[in-house]
């Protein structure tokens, strides 16, 4: 079974949503896989909300009050001892410091927020169940 983190991040308010989305695509994901190396996920997905006219996030249900974030990252591993060791890899003094600046750049880090998911379940339009399958290589 597959093991998945949730990440929320708000950028920082002196960055603007272009520099934010662009500074993690191109800089920091490329960062976070050297860091890591063969620990980095099967899949680190990164969803960012879409704005309104008036730069909100765009609801559908409910109302914008409380999304304070701007963008959600799922990172799947094979298990929980994947994640322990790509965790450790980011704990470890000089890499951490590097990844540390680099989450400085673009995200409001008092904000950030990380939570553990337990079993994910998935249904196709067909109605069968889909399960999860790794998109990209190992």
């Amino acid at each position: 079974m597959v093991y998945s983190i949730i990440l929320l991040l708000s950028r920082k308010p002196s960055v603007t949503w272009a520099e934010f989305k662009h500074y993690w695509e191109t800089q920091h994901m490329p960062l976070l896989k050297q860091l890591v190396g063969h620990d980095f996920p099967l899949s680190h997905t990164r969803h960012y909300l879409e704005l309104n006219e008036e730069g909100r996030p765009n609801v559908e249900i409910g109302s914008p009050e409380g999304i304070d974030y701007d963008g959600l990252a799922v990172l799947t591993f094979w298990n929980k001892d994947h994640c322990a060791r790509f965790m450790k890899k980011l704990q470890d003094g000089e890499k951490h410091d590097i990844h540390a600046r680099s989450l400085d750049q673009f995200v409001d880090v008092g904000r950030l927020r990380g939570f553990t998911v337990g079993q994910t379940s998935s249904t196709g339009r067909d109605g069968g169940a889909v399960g999860w399958r790794f998109v990209g290589s190992v």
